[in-house]
């Protein structure tokens, strides 16, 4: 189940956020929210998050694609540097609002997330795709077991 691991979803859509918390912590995760992306990236060291739950449109159209950048791409001595490797879980209507389908870009130069999942999404597959993640972070050694 959850094993205390934290749960750090980045989303506008207040609603959405309460429905996963609820979820999350049923499992025994540990759950943290942010509303933007700038809110997210502030909040980030202070979460500590074994996973992160990302939104593409929030206060603006690429609001998401931004917190990957600075997440992946962040430099050895960035503040971010530790939360390069997080696993990220892009929960997002991108796709039924745009017509472009991101899913296929899923761990490129271009998406380097680590799942891209539509929403509406039921909770049962959220979490598996969570704990899919989480398995694997522990399995490559991105995260301590």
């Amino acid at each position: 189940m959850g094993t205390g691991k934290t749960v750090f979803m980045i989303d506008d859509d207040v609603n959405l956020v309460k429905v996963i918390k609820m979820v999350c912590e049923a499992k025994g995760y540990r759950f943290a929210a942010a509303h933007s992306a700038a809110q997210g990236l502030a909040m980030i060291a202070q979460v500590d998050p074994d996973v992160i739950i990302l939104d593409v449109i929030m206060e603006d159209f690429v609001a998401g694609f931004r917190v990957v950048s600075e997440l992946r791409a962040a430099a050895p001595d960035s503040e971010f540097a530790a939360f390069s490797k997080v696993p990220i879980l892009m929960l997002t209507s991108v796709t039924a609002k745009t017509d472009l389908d991101f899913s296929e870009r899923v761990g490129t130069s271009l998406l380097p997330v680590d799942t891209f999942v539509e929403k509406p999404v039921k909770p049962a597959d959220l979490l598996a795709k969570i704990e899919e993640l989480l398995e694997r972070a522990v399995s490559r050694g991105d995260t301590p077991s």
